[in-house]
């Protein structure tokens, strides 16, 4: 189908419809007001014209019925002498068809009410609104009552009711348009900005107003997911740079190890080309372990947990560990502490961060593990972390260590933060003085 002009654009926008549908309710109502109006003006005057022309037809059928047709005859020469507007209309015919009395000058075929023209003395014609009804005797009454000013009153409110229709058509249609460009104009650059997005400018954000109605609001949304896909297009890059860098060396250090076992078959270079291979799958794992929590498909599997018991088996578990290196573990948790989340998970959380203030921590030093319903804390006095540097420690395969002499893939920060973001929990690196504390913030 093809696509609509521009000049028109705004004809198909969803609020120029919905003035128009507006524009309908609104001439309706206007209907409805002026017939409500006429009713209670126009067709009030009316239907007073036809009750004084019963109770005038009442009282000369019974004038009839007490003097006969002269009786008649003289009541309406008696109203038609009273008459000073001119507006009451009086005939008694004779059984022959002859006028006796009266200003009328022909009898209606059939009894009955009706509208008639009536030719006045200044030559014009007005419109009459007649009764009549056949006499005992034979011959007919007819009474009338000039509509003249009820006519010119329905004409007024017609008119009335033509100018308010045709302002508010007018008006409705102007705001339609009106509105309908806007949104058009907004929504046109809207659409503009994604595809810029869609042709790879990811830097491109969606215009936002002070005024803050649902398009600024709709704005910020896209533009915080377009911050969001920026943030995570770095993230790849980064990763992908990362991942060229760090496993460049264990697959060097592998191949060398098969080399040697291939020159020289031997038990301890087959090991050693093993251990490599198992820290390279490792990294993998990791790495796969991340992408899934950031994706929050384990969030299904969330139930309610002890929280205590977990950080106290983290505790048992890395003991040894500490004492190995001549360190105190010290352990401060509330008993009792529930939460919800993903068991699994939050145990290779806190198991990270203990095992990185004990490896990091200094020999013969202090590790600390405490937990409250608020917060869950780990530190160390080790060497801790530079404040320029605590944002990039949580990024896949970042170290301190940039000879990469040490230990370690990179990873375990990284692993901390997925966990604590799928769980609501914040993550706050901190100075503890001789060391690092790191604050886990719990969600309320």
């Amino acid at each position: 189908m093809a696509e609509p002009h521009p000049r028109w654009a705004f004809a198909r926008t969803t609020a120029f419809r919905v003035t128009l549908w507006h524009l309908l309710l609104t001439l309706a109502g206007t209907a409805l007001t002026g017939g409500v109006a006429w009713w209670t003006t126009a067709g009030y005057a009316a239907r007073q014209a036809a009750q004084e022309i019963e109770r005038g037809m009442g009282v000369l059928l019974q004038s009839g019925a007490l003097s006969g047709p002269r009786g008649i005859a003289l009541s309406i020469e008696a109203r038609l002498a009273a008459d000073r507007s001119g507006t009451e209309f009086y005939l008694l015919a004779a059984p022959d068809g002859q006028r006796v009395a009266g200003n009328l000058s022909g009898v209606p075929r059939d009894a009955g009410w009706r509208e008639a023209t009536v030719r006045q003395p200044d030559g014009s014609d007005a419109p009459v609104l007649v009764l009549a009804a056949p006499l005992p005797g034979g011959g007919a009454l007819v009474v009338g009552r000039d509509l003249s000013a009820v006519r010119a009153l329905e004409q007024r409110l017609l008119g009335a009711a033509l100018w308010v229709g045709g302002v508010v058509l007018l008006l409705g249609l102007g705001g339609g348009l009106l509105i309908g460009r806007s949104v058009a104009r907004r929504a046109a650059g809207m659409e503009r900005a994604l595809a810029a997005v869609e042709a790879g400018d990811l830097a491109q954000r969606l215009a936002e107003r002070a005024g803050g109605d649902e398009f600024d609001r709709l704005a910020r949304r896209i533009n915080a997911t377009l911050d969001r896909l920026q943030a995570l297009m770095a993230a790849l890059r980064e990763v992908t740079d990362d991942i060229a860098h760090d496993l460049r060396t264990p697959l060097t250090r592998l191949r060398q190890r098969l080399e040697a076992a291939a020159r020289a078959p031997a038990a301890e270079a087959i090991a050693a080309a093993q251990a490599e291979a198992d820290a390279l799958l490792d990294i993998f794992a990791a790495l796969l372990r991340i992408a899934q929590v950031e994706a929050g498909t384990q969030r299904a599997g969330f139930a309610p947990l002890d929280l205590s018991a977990i950080a106290q088996s983290v505790a048992e578990v890395y003991a040894p560990a500490a004492e190995e290196r001549g360190q105190v573990l010290d352990v401060s948790i509330m008993p009792g502490v529930a939460f919800t989340g993903d068991a699994a998970l939050l145990t290779q959380m806190l198991a990270n961060l203990v095992e990185n203030a004990v490896r990091h921590g200094r020999a013969g030093g202090r590790v600390a593990l405490s937990l409250t319903p608020r917060d869950i804390v780990v530190e160390d006095d080790g060497p801790g972390i530079p404040e320029a540097e605590r944002e990039r420690v949580f990024r896949r395969f970042h170290r301190l260590d940039a000879a990469r002499a040490t230990p370690g893939s990179g990873l375990g920060l990284a692993l901390v933060r997925a966990v604590a973001g799928l769980h609501g929990i914040t993550v706050a690196l901190e100075d503890a003085g001789s060391g690092l504390r790191v604050r886990l913030g719990l969600a309320a």
